[in-house]
């Protein structure tokens, strides 16, 4: 052996220390861990849903990094004493802002077991298990929807690149050139405006897809709402037929099953129908209200979405998995490769019977098991535990709508057919622009006395409005009473310390 061997041999005798642990100390770290988990998880009517001093994160995480490793027991001491008091908590029963699920503790626990395999979920061969749980839970999750068994789908960082991941396949499948290899201007640079319609309370990643795929946002043709803010089939006709009229290329209509706003529906067997006739693709953006296709209090409209050539869902929000777990489904089978295959020379990807490799079929490499959580919590409460909860969360949402009805000073502002209510403090003696900042401003204070998560919708006429969204198994009638109470009991504070 050289003297360079025998030196290089001796340096890595021994490794830095500390990296790796044995059973004993995974035993005892995970016990510590838990205990913390399950303190952060429970006794919620001692918790308040959001922090009381938000801003005290932004002193307590900064400064230098750390040169020398900080012992495990006080890592812990730290996140109990620092990161727990600054965390909102979307787990809490009146978390009820924006549309955010609380997490089942299994899919909690399932998180923890998927980061312990540490499987990067984007080949075959270096992750079978992860792989064909993602088949399975795909197919399940197809099946409870009403998709085709011969459905194809990926799991993805949530309904935002699920919607976005659609467009890239709507746009492969409908222009008439090599969009992949020529871009939306065609191979001569000439080709037409491409043209997608949604509804105009559509959520914002659709322009955003327009923008990354490079048609534009304003190829996003935002058709009118009705009443009900759902989305105007006169109008969308006569949109398709001006586009067509001047050389435009429509290609995709989006609608939309549970708007963020309101909640609404869009009639989506007309749009069905619409899509058909006019031989566009229909996508459903169900990020929110898909999975209530399971509910007995269904709209029954809304059922009609296992027609839609692709659905971009979330068991991130009404599945009740932990973050992040978003889902595309395309009804035809082939269709995710052949807008994202690259078949690269150092990657040995899956040619024989069913194995697939998923990085085939989305724009990641490095993906995390996002499905095995979703796979562990199917499995733990089926199809009929899920429809139950979905079913109860919508009458917690109706008995809030009928409390609002009840209550002097509320006013329902919106129409209801999911689990989003809004509402508004309507006082006399306030003109319109002292009633807008009432409105925030009781949703701010209902925030800061710890009441409640609240969020606001804008609505057809500009006014602002409160906004509660149940997708949450903890939320009791209880919390519906409570929050209908504070917003009465504080509108009517706020607004007699402004009219002094």
């Amino acid at each position: 052996m050289s003297d360079r061997l025998t030196a290089l041999r001796r340096s890595v005798d021994q490794p830095p220390a500390g990296f790796d642990w044995d059973e004993n100390a995974w035993r005892e770290a995970g016990e510590r861990v838990l205990r913390l988990v399950a303190a952060a998880s429970t006794d919620w009517e001692s918790r308040r849903p959001s922090p009381d001093h938000p801003d005290d994160a932004l002193k307590l995480f900064s400064g230098p990094t750390p040169q020398d490793g900080v012992a495990f027991e006080e890592l812990m001491t730290r996140i109990e004493r620092e990161v727990l008091p600054t965390s909102a908590y979307n787990g809490h029963p009146r978390w009820l802002a924006y549309i955010m699920g609380a997490p089942a503790p299994v899919s909690v626990l399932g998180d923890l077991i998927a980061s312990s395999l540490n499987q990067n979920s984007g080949l075959w061969r270096v992750t079978p298990s992860s792989t064909a749980i993602e088949v399975q839970t795909l197919s399940w999750i197809a099946e409870m929807l009403g998709f085709p068994s011969a459905a194809e789908g990926i799991f993805l960082s949530g309904g935002q690149m699920a919607n976005i991941v659609a467009h890239a396949v709507i746009r492969d499948a409908r222009v008439p050139w090599d969009a992949r290899a020529f871009g939306v201007r065609g191979f001569n640079g000439n080709a037409p405006q491409l043209r997608i319609y949604a509804s105009s309370e559509l959520h914002y990643c659709h322009e955003q897809a327009a923008e990354i795929l490079g048609m534009g946002r304003q190829a996003v043709r935002k058709v009118p709402v009705d009443e009900s803010y759902r989305m105007r089939l006169d109008l969308l006709a006569q949109m398709i037929a001006e586009d067509r009229s001047r050389g435009d290329l429509p290609i995709a209509i989006v609608g939309t099953a549970g708007t963020v706003g309101t909640g609404a529906i869009d009639p989506i067997p007309e749009l069905v129908s619409a899509a058909r006739d006019e031989g566009l693709w229909l996508h459903i953006d169900g990020a929110y209200g898909a999975f209530a296709t399971l509910a007995d209090s269904c709209p029954i409209g809304l059922r009609a979405l296992s027609d839609a050539d692709s659905l971009a869902c979330d068991p991130h929000k009404w599945l009740f998995s932990a973050i992040d777990a978003g889902v595309l489904l395309v009804r035809e089978a082939g269709r995710l490769e052949r807008s994202f295959a690259f078949h690269a020379s150092y990657l040995e990807t899956a040619d024989r019977g069913a194995r697939v490799d998923f990085l085939e079929r989305g724009p990641e490499n490095s993906r995390p098991q996002r499905a095995f959580k979703v796979w562990l919590s199917i499995q733990a409460f089926g199809r009929d535990g899920y429809a139950a909860m979905i079913d109860y969360n919508i009458r917690l949402a109706a008995y809030l709508e009928e409390l609002v009805r009840a209550t002097p000073g509320l006013a329902l502002a919106a129409p209801r057919e999911l689990s989003i209510v809004c509402w508004r403090v309507e006082l006399e003696g306030l003109d319109r622009p002292a009633l807008e900042e009432l409105q925030v401003a009781v949703i701010e204070e209902i925030e800061r006395r710890g009441i409640a998560m609240l969020s606001n919708a804008r609505l057809q006429d500009g006014r602002t409005a409160i906004r509660a969204c149940i997708t949450n198994f903890r939320t009791r009638a209880e919390d519906m009473e409570k929050i209908v109470k504070a917003s009465a009991q504080i509108g009517s504070e706020l607004a007699a310390k402004s009219r002094r």
